[in-house]
């Protein structure tokens, strides 16, 4: 475990409330300081109408920019789009589906792969799941599932279920080996610990949660490699380099770079709100802030144990991010009783998961764990209490 006498005081300073006991943002994060002037700049410009266009577009560049310079990538290869879901859609739609052809994922995804696959079952392509040991997957058994068949390959870079921090370069190696592509849903991951695109076809990552952003706007990473033999999924008003081309009945040209994947007008209030906050982060350090989520994490999970409550996911902190979760058959009562007493957790699904995030204190980890310990006490099952 990490010396808790490490820990980065980041605190309450960061966001635009005082937030008391907040652990989901796994589920939703805390706007950053500047948020409110980013609306307030974006309305601004919108009140010239047309004229605005301009400085929108060029806001929309800019946060293209940090986007590329916190993944690793160059801005011409990022894009917005609606949420993270509609970026997967984009890769699964980027593909010519064949009967027999199979997607590969994890056990531990978040549930909208698997009702992707059950349509796409329908049309006789065959799911190929992932099995995890204690929430923990390991990327060779991803290689295992991967042939000559497999389209796509579906990887959290970290799971919203277990908080298991997972490094795709083994799996990018052998699905592109055979002709597979990979996406990396990083809704969990870009702002919380650092990430690298590196030979992801595709990445995206909704920006509401761990990057102090609003709902609406996903940042999208398409490899150029694959975009440019790839097979388009669709032509749409921002994707096309010139819109009233006079030969667009004969022909379809796409802008080169991940622009092609965007639609209609894109969301300038989340994306001026997402250039305040990236900037923000970018000014914090993403490594700082990790550490200060890690350091976080440990001092949770050496609190839980302490209680008998046995936390899913890996046990190495170097393996995981700030999500800590237990699972329990009591997660409604459980939820419920931490919010009377001004802790906010997310309990669903048999689950009790806790998220820190920067604006979280090393106070409001000990107030949750003395919490628990008082559920405990009073006769609420916290313990792990599902197989």
């Amino acid at each position: 475990m990490t010396d808790l006498a490490d820990v980065v005081d980041l605190g309450a300073g960061q966001v635009t409330g005082t937030p008391r006991g907040y652990l989901n943002t796994a589920a939703e994060g805390l706007p950053l300081v500047g948020a409110d002037q980013a609306m307030e700049r974006y309305l601004t410009i919108k009140d010239r109408g047309s004229q605005g266009r301009g400085e929108l577009d060029a806001i929309r560049d800019q946060t293209a920019a940090l986007v590329g310079a916190t993944i690793g990538v160059d801005a011409a290869d990022v894009a917005f789009v609606a949420s993270t879901s509609r970026g997967l859609d984009i890769a699964l739609q980027s593909v010519d589906w064949q009967p027999g052809d199979n997607i590969v994922f994890g056990d531990t995804e978040f549930p909208t792969i698997a009702f992707a696959s059950t349509l796409l079952a329908q049309r006789g392509i065959r799911p190929r799941v992932v099995p995890s040991r204690n929430g923990v997957l390991d990327p060779a058994d991803y290689v295992a599932q991967i042939d000559d068949r497999t389209r796509l390959v579906v990887v959290s870079l970290v799971s919203y279920r277990t908080g298991q921090l997972l490094d795709p370069a083994t799996i990018c190696d052998a699905a592109h080996q055979h002709g597979a592509l990979v996406f990396g849903d990083a809704v969990q991951a870009v702002g919380g610990v650092q990430v690298e695109a590196g030979d992801l076809d595709y990445l995206c990552a909704g920006t509401f949660k761990w990057l102090g952003g609003v709902h609406g706007v996903a940042l999208f990473y398409a490899n150029p490699q694959t975009t440019a033999g790839g097979r388009p999924p669709y032509a749409a008003y921002r994707g096309v380099v010139d819109l009233f081309a006079p030969d667009r009945l004969q022909r379809v040209d796409l802008h080169p770079g991940a622009r092609r994947f965007e639609e209609g007008m894109p969301n300038y209030l989340a994306i001026s709100v997402l250039h305040s906050s990236l900037s923000r982060l970018r000014d914090i350090g993403i490594p700082r802030i990790q550490q200060h989520n890690r350091v976080l994490a440990a001092r949770l999970i050496d609190g839980l144990q302490s209680q008998g409550i046995r936390p899913v996911g890996p046990t190495d902190l170097q393996q995981r991010s700030s999500i800590v979760s237990f699972r329990t058959n009591q997660e409604t009562a459980i939820g419920t009783a931490l919010a009377d007493r001004g802790t906010t957790v997310w309990a669903r699904d048999g689950s009790v998961r806790l998220s820190a995030h920067l604006y979280t204190t090393a106070a409001d980890i000990d107030d949750a764990l003395t919490q628990l310990d008082q559920l405990r006490v009073q006769g609420l099952s916290v313990a792990d209490t599902q197989p």
